[in-house]
């Protein structure tokens, strides 16, 4: 029996080569699935899911806390929901958001109240 799903792998990219990949994908015919972002000591980790068919493909960047990010909604139109998102509950950087709600998408009375960081353990033997 033929397994039409994949292993759904997290591919690690720089954030210069995240707009070529969306591009491309969106040119491929994929869809934006999500946008997940966690908040670490020192960065935010954000995924960006695209999906075609039974296909999904992740790819993950590390973003320092004061860097920023172009946004994806020129690219994917609904990327604008994820960004205000990710913006707005953990801090990440966006920029250029074709509908920016400016940290009204949500009726929060905190600002960025998942913000805040897990720090990092390594264990003896990681890398």
């Amino acid at each position: 029996m033929d397994n039409k799903y994949n292993d759904f792998a997290i591919e690690k990219v720089d954030k210069e080569q995240l707009y070529s990949i969306m591009e491309q994908k969106q040119k491929d015919g994929y869809r934006l699935s999500q946008i997940l972002a966690t908040a670490f000591e020192g960065y935010n980790e954000v995924i960006y899911s695209v999906t075609k068919g039974y296909d999904m493909e992740n790819y993950k960047i590390e973003l320092p806390i004061d860097e920023e990010i172009k946004s994806f909604s020129d690219i994917f139109p609904s990327a604008m929901l994820y960004e205000n998102e990710i913006k707005e509950l953990w801090g990440v950087k966006v920029t250029g958001i074709s509908i920016d709600y400016h940290d009204k998408f949500y009726r929060i009375d905190k600002e960025t109240p998942f913000k805040k960081q897990i720090k990092v353990i390594k264990k003896e033997g990681d890398e």
